[in-house]
């Protein structure tokens, strides 16, 4: 969920001088290899596996390239130095029963095959070509255990369904030796199995009566509900995932409001504005790599990341508070209106359509000629 919010809607990247020619060509190169795009997988295999990382590289005709990679590519080590800046990052993985080792500084790509040392590539990055987020543990981490102990309980409790589906009968009684030492049984089944003859008999002074019953579970079942409804709400709340299954929200009945909505999600909220920090980096190092790739030196030029949380809003909620904070006068023009309705997809060619219509009305209204 923090995903979804974070890279829900894709941020927002402005240059300090957007007419700058340097940024248009940087920003150029970000939107062709569609980063925005890959931030949301970016990010939930950081959350899940723990690492997620974009290697750039530069074709022949000097294009910028960049690839996304997960822990399903290999194996990554980053190395730093002892100021904690990065000065050395490890990519080892296997091709057939080969194993792979690349090295990226800022100036070479060192490759080695099976620990044997191939070749040293030159790049004219300037930097490592390497951008990465990492932590420590998965997102899941923390609950581990919690999450074991609900999947072992759901299938302990199917394996005692199965077990109980069905009616099991259990015979008490067995057989007895008569008087003539044959072996005669108390229990007598019909035909059709549908009914049981359940006999008596005394056997050392002692009366034996047979018995029939079904097997019942215990009300062990209801502890077990109970502790996996805790779990539940364990697992959901130290993990700061919000519970919006189906049963979860079903007794809200009408639409909550949006300030009711963003209440319910505060907890999802926090978690991703929490690690907006290393995701506002990792993008800047991005268009660092970029800039650097492209040999633009200008120190002047920088960039505002600003990330479109994907939260539900209510428009109507809003409009109407300002329309009461201000007794009811207008809040906004016809132009800003029409500048933010998302059916508009050229607003000054609809203002002008606008108008000539309002000239057209008032023409009829006073039969004007």
């Amino acid at each position: 969920t923090a995903v979804s919010f974070l890279f829900g809607d894709a941020p927002s990247i402005t240059a300090n001088d957007m007419n700058n020619k340097s940024a248009i060509e940087i920003l150029d190169v970000y939107k062709k290899n569609r980063i925005s795009n890959k931030l949301q997988d970016f990010a939930e295999s950081v959350m899940s596996t723990t690492i997620g990382v974009f290697i750039f590289s530069m074709l022949d005709d000097k294009q910028i390239k960049s690839r996304f990679y997960t822990t399903d590519n290999g194996k990554y080590t980053p190395q730093y130095d002892v100021y904690g800046d990065l000065v050395a990052f490890y990519w080892q993985f296997v091709i057939g029963e080969v194993e792979h080792i690349w090295i990226f500084t800022d100036t070479e790509i060192h490759k080695y095959e099976d620990e044997a040392y191939q070749s040293s590539d030159a790049h004219e990055f300037g930097v490592i070509p390497v951008v990465f987020v990492e932590q420590e543990e998965p997102e899941w981490f923390i609950v581990k255990e919690m999450i074991d102990r609900y999947e072992m309980l759901k299938s302990k409790l199917a394996g005692s369904n199965n077990y109980f589906a069905f009616p099991i009968l259990k015979l008490k009684g067995g057989t007895v030796t008569n008087k003539d030492g044959e072996d005669e049984t108390l229990i007598d089944i019909s035909e059709d199995g549908k009914s049981l003859l359940l006999g008596q008999a005394i056997q050392n002074n002692q009366l034996l009566e047979a018995d029939a019953e079904f097997l019942e579970r215990d009300t062990g079942i209801d502890s077990i509900k109970l502790e996996k409804e805790w779990l539940k709400e364990d697992i959901y709340g130290i993990s700061q995932t919000p519970d919006l299954s189906f049963e979860n929200v079903k007794g809200i009945g009408a639409i909550p409001s949006g300030r009711a909505l963003e209440l319910m999600l505060q907890d999802p909220i926090n978690k991703a504005k929490r690690k907006r920090g290393a995701y506002d980096t990792a993008i800047s190092r991005i268009l660092s790599v970029i800039k650097s790739g492209l040999g633009i030196t200008d120190d002047e030029l920088t960039f505002d990341i600003e990330f479109n949380y994907s939260i539900p809003q209510d428009i109507a909620e809003e409009i109407q508070m300002l329309y009461n904070a201000t007794g009811g006068k207008a809040t906004m023009s016809q132009e800003t209106a029409v500048q933010h309705n998302p059916k508009v997809k050229n607003p000054s060619e609809e203002l002008e359509k606008i108008k000539a219509e309002g000239v057209s009305n008032l023409g009829e209204t006073f039969n004007v000629r």
